[in-house]
C-alpha cells in the first residue's frame, strides 16, 4: 500500500524532519526515498529510481540533503542522497535478475558471476574464445561473460541487417568487483575483433576503461534488447548499446560473423618504447648496431652508413659513427609488436624478429619505401 503523509497540509507544503524523510517509502518500489528526484502525487511519494523524470518535491529534497540514508540492501553503508544511487549500483548485496534470455534467477551482484558459470557456462569466457553468429534473421542479440584476471565483464552484442548492411552494436558492462577496486581498471583496455567470414572483412576496436559502464540489470538485459521483457521495472528498450560497427555484404544469403574479446596488453615496457626503437629516417626498427649524431639522435646501421661524415637530417649535427650501446642492449631485450597490430596482426618479438616477420606479414599494406628518398650532402 502506498504510504501517504497524514498531515493537514498538502505534501508540497510540509517542512520535513529528518525522521519523516527516513520513514517515507516510495509508492512503487516500497523502498526509502533516498534517490532524487523525489516526486509527489496524490499524497504518495516516488523515488528517483522509479520515476527519474518526476517533478522534485523541493521541501523533501532540501530536508534530505542532511540525512544519512542506510543502504537499501542492508550492507551497513550509509550515504547522503546525492551518493545513494551510485552506491546502490555497485553494492555487493544488490539483488539483480540474471540478464540472460528467459532466466529469472535472482542473485546478489557478488554471486552473479558464479550463477553464470553454473547455469550459462557456454557463454562464460576465462581465456580468449571465438564466438560465432549466423545472422539468419534481421536482428540477433547475444550476451557473453568475460573474466579478465579478477574482473568480470558482460559483453552485450546486437546484430541488425538491412539489405546489404550489417550493423553491430555493443556495450561492455563491469560486473565485479565493483567500485572498491575500480581504480585498478584505469589502465586496462579490451580489444574486440569482429570478422565477416564471407567477405574476409575484419574490424578491431580498442575498448578503453572510460567506455566500460557499471552493470545495471534494469538497463542491460537481453530480453529488454529484443523488447520482449516482462521483468519488474525493466526498461524493455534497446537504445543503450552505444558503440557500433557496420559491414557491407553483397548478397541475400545468411551472414556468418565471428568475434572475440580479450585484454589488450601492451607488450612494450612503456607506450613510447616502440617509437624510440624506430629509426627516425627510414622508420624501420633499429637492431644490432645503432649510431648517434653529435646531438644524441639515434639511427640504424643502414642510415648511418649513408650519412656518415655528413650531417644528421634531424638537427644538422655531425655524424661520427658513434655507437649507442644502451639502445642496442634495449633492442636485444624488449619485445615489440608488429606495426600492423591495429590491422589485426598479433605477432610480438624482438625487433630483429619483427623485421623479418613484417616482410611477409599478411596484414601489411603496401607503402612507398621511405629509403627511396634522396640523401643530401649538407656539408
Amino acid at each position: 500500500m502506498n504510504q501517504s503523509v497524514d498531515m493537514a497540509e498538502t505534501p508540497s507544503e510540509i517542512n520535513f524532519s529528518s525522521s519523516q524523510v527516513l520513514q517515507i517509502k516510495c509508492g512503487e518500489c516500497k523502498l526509502v526515498c533516498s534517490v532524487a528526484p523525489v516526486s509527489e502525487q496524490a499524497g504518495s511519494f516516488y523515488c528517483g529510481r522509479c520515476r527519474p523524470e518526476g517533478t522534485p518535491n523541493r521541501r523533501f529534497e532540501e530536508a534530505a540533503k542532511n540525512v544519512l540514508f542506510p543502504c537499501i540492501f542492508g550492507c551497513g553503508f550509509h550515504s547522503f542522497s546525492k551518493d545513494a544511487l551510485e552506491h546502490e549500483g555497485y553494492c555487493k548485496n544488490r539483488t539483480v535478475v540474471c540478464p540472460f534470455f528467459n532466466c529469472t534467477s535472482t542473485n546478489t551482484l557478488q554471486d552473479l558471476h558464479q550463477h553464470i558459470i553454473g547455469c550459462h557456462k557456454e557463454y562464460h569466457q576465462e581465456t580468449p574464445a571465438i564466438y560465432h553468429c549466423s545472422l539468419t534473421s534481421s536482428s540477433t542479440v547475444e550476451l557473453n561473460c568475460i573474466e579478465v584476471d579478477k574482473f568480470v565483464f558482460l559483453l552485450f552484442v546486437r546484430f541488425n541487417r538491412e539489405a546489404d548492411i550489417v550493423n553491430l552494436k555493443y556495450n561492455v558492462c563491469f560486473v565485479w568487483p565493483q567500485n572498491s577496486e575500480r581504480s585498478e581498471l584505469h589502465n586496462m583496455q579490451l580489444i574486440l575483433e569482429v570478422e565477416v567470414l564471407q567477405t574476409d572483412t575484419k574490424v578491431i576496436k580498442l575498448i578503453e576503461c572510460k567506455n566500460i559502464v557499471n552493470y545495471y540489470d534494469r538497463s542491460y538485459c537481453t530480453n529488454c534488447f529484443i523488447q520482449s521483457c516482462d521483468k519488474i521495472l525493466h526498461q524493455s528498450e534497446c537504445n543503450l548499446l552505444l558503440h557500433d560497427i557496420s559491414f557491407n555484404v553483397e548478397d541475400d544469403s545468411d551472414v556468418d560473423i565471428s568475434y572475440t574479446i580479450e585484454e589488450y596488453k601492451k607488450v612494450a615496457v612503456c607506450g613510447r618504447v616502440p617509437d624510440a626503437l624506430e629509426c627516425p629516417m627510414c622508420k624501420d626498427y633499429m637492431m644490432t648496431k645503432i649510431f648517434l649524431c653529435e646531438r644524441g639522435h639515434s639511427f640504424c646501421h643502414s642510415c648511418n652508413e649513408r650519412q656518415l661524415g655528413r650531417v644528421c637530417l634531424l638537427c644538422l649535427g655531425k655524424t661520427h659513427g658513434i655507437r649507442n650501446f644502451a639502445m642496442e642492449r634495449l633492442a636485444q631485450q624488449i619485445n615489440v609488436p608488429c606495426r600492423n597490430i591495429f590491422a589485426g596482426c598479433k605477432f610480438v618479438g624482438l625487433a630483429a624478429n619483427v623485421m623479418v616477420h613484417e616482410k611477409s606479414c599478411k596484414y601489411s599494406v603496401p607503402t612507398p619505401n621511405p629509403m627511396e628518398v634522396t640523401y643530401f650532402d649538407w656539408t
